[in-house]
């Protein structure tokens, strides 16, 4: 009978009924190997949230549960406490904000923002400027404390300081000076000025205001420029009148000079009556018949060249004869030859 199994080794099932602590320790370690993922997801996430990289050209200005601490952080890594503390990083280098009145460009390019103004005259323009400026950099916490970002700074205190301004200012300047260089200086000069007092309560430093453009409308544009047409035109004329002017008074100047040449010479022919008997007889042709003067009688004295000779020679004035033959004629008939 000692063969004979126990019924009890049957019911046992053998090992079976030992499997229920197996499955246990493998319940502990799975639930064990979840507790350090889990774990270990919370390490990483509170590493990663704890990490925080100032950029260069910034300060971080740090928060506890939102509220300005005070605590400033150069540019570089920073370790913060996740959750409790973050860090807001502000430029302190110089911006531009601009308002423009070409859509596309300035701080509002998805339309135009430029200053309207109205002039003396009762003519709208409007106004392209650009602001410089930057945070101070020893107390960007006071500036995160008051307008929290620059563009709280741009929309709040910049842009309306500056469109009061420049509209005070264009309402005692005239349409034809507004555009001129000395009108955007004057604008400039007088927007400058306003942020300037404004900036002196405030964590913040104006670098420049620049006006970039004064923008009239269409038709004063097109008076303007037929005004312009009108006075480069009167121009020419003047220069036209004053050619003119030059002219006869050089021709006055010439005329006066020729007549003096000629009272000059009628004077020195007067003086030497010779040399004009020389020209007469010079200027006699072959041709000519001259009556040259009268003998005592009255009898007058016909000279007449020798076609054959020519008319070309020498005559003296003081006796009368050439170097051709000359036939003398007078009241009696007298031919005479001269030979020389």
């Amino acid at each position: 009978m000692a063969d004979v199994p126990d019924p009890d080794d049957d019911f046992d099932l053998g090992d079976d009924s030992g499997s229920g602590p197996d499955i246990d320790v493998d319940a502990r370690r799975y639930l064990r190997l979840a507790g350090i993922a889990i774990v270990g997801l919370f390490v990483v996430v509170v590493l990663l949230g704890g990490y925080h990289q100032v950029p260069e050209g910034h300060v971080g200005v740090q928060k506890s549960f939102g509220a300005v601490t005070g605590a400033e952080l150069a540019p570089g890594a920073h370790i913060i406490v996740p959750i409790k503390d973050s860090v807001q990083d502000v430029e302190i280098r110089p911006r531009t904000y601009t308002m423009a009145n070409q859509r596309g460009e300035g701080a509002e390019p998805q339309r135009a923002d430029a200053v309207t103004v109205q002039t003396v005259n009762g003519t709208t323009a409007d106004i392209d400027i650009t602001v410089r400026y930057r945070v101070q950099r020893d107390n960007p916490s006071r500036f995160v404390s008051e307008w929290s970002t620059v563009g709280q700074v741009e929309q709040r205190l910049i842009r309306p300081s500056v469109r009061s301004r420049l509209r005070d200012e264009a309402a005692g300047i005239q349409t034809s000076e507004i555009y001129t260089r000395d009108g955007r200086e004057r604008l400039g000069m007088a927007a400058q000025e306003k942020l300037e007092s404004v900036f002196d309560d405030e964590a913040l430093v104006l670098e420049e205001v620049q006006v970039r453009d004064v923008d009239l409308p269409d038709s004063y544009d097109q008076a303007l420029n037929e005004k312009e047409i009108a006075k480069q035109e009167v121009q020419q004329k003047e220069f036209e009148i004053q050619q003119a002017r030059r002219e006869r008074e050089r021709r006055e100047i010439q005329a006066e000079a020729e007549a003096r040449v000629i009272e000059i010479r009628g004077q020195a022919l007067r003086d030497n009556p010779i040399v004009l008997r020389q020209d007469y007889i010079r200027g006699i042709s072959a041709a000519d018949k001259v009556i040259l003067a009268t003998d005592d009688e009255g009898t007058p004295i016909i000279l007449q060249t020798d076609a054959q000779g020519g008319g070309g020679g020498q005559t003296d004035g003081t006796t009368g004869t050439t170097g051709t033959d000359l036939n003398i004629t007078t009241g009696d008939n007298i031919n005479a030859t001269g030979g020389g």
